[in-house]
């Protein structure tokens, strides 16, 4: 609850001056933390998945681009406030005592509230609340679908002024719960997942 409540008092004390939303797109290349270990060799999931697992198997999602877009708008001088909705495409990559392989595309799409706030110069830092969910075809993994995860994300860089546009680029990492029916049926449960990146952002006249 201490994140919403510290997001609504942000919102609480909008001042007047604030400016007007403008338009905030960000693009970025973020690798993950396994998202499931172990529970896939079990017989529960052999049986749903088929022949060929591993007895020690590993799933992430590779790393991959993503896309987010929204609006941003500063609230004070200092401290901006952005609502984005984003889109990664990745491939989940199992990892066994066989090797490494592909085995299906999937996509991870995620709304995020997020607020930055001046430090020194140029550097800035954020922090974001939001919501996580995946998609791709119904196989494997996913025959029965993940769920919807809330998410947290930190972040820190620097924002410049570049021609009357707001340019950043920022380290990210966030955090979230894999969980899907399938692995209830294994018996196990999803655990926290991180993903981590680099990020680069454009606030069109932002700079001005």
């Amino acid at each position: 609850m201490a994140a919403p409540s510290f997001f609504l008092s942000l919102l609480l004390v909008w001042p007047a001056a604030a400016q007007r939303p403008r338009l905030e797109v960000r693009a970025a290349v973020l690798a993950s933390s396994t998202l499931v270990e172990d529970v896939l060799a079990t017989p529960a999931l052999k049986a749903r998945l088929g022949p060929g697992l591993g007895e020690s198997l590993r799933a992430r999602a590779a790393a991959g681009p993503e896309l987010s877009a929204g609006a941003m708008v500063q609230l004070r001088p200092g401290v901006s406030l952005s609502g984005l909705v984003g889109w990664q495409q990745a491939t989940l990559r199992a990892e066994d005592a066989g090797g490494t392989r592909d085995l299906q595309e999937l996509a991870l799409v995620h709304a995020l509230l997020s607020a930055e706030f001046a430090l020194r110069g140029p550097l800035v830092a954020g922090a974001g609340v939001g919501m996580l969910g995946y998609r791709s075809d119904p196989v494997g993994l996913f025959t029965d679908g993940v769920d919807l995860s809330p998410l947290v994300r930190v972040s820190g860089g620097g924002r410049w002024a570049v021609r009357g546009h707001a340019i950043s680029v920022r380290a990210l990492a966030d955090v979230h719960r894999f969980g899907s029916p399938l692995l209830r049926i294994a018996g196990g449960a999803g655990g926290a997942v991180l993903r981590y990146g680099v990020q680069v952002g454009v606030v069109p006249g932002g700079g001005r």
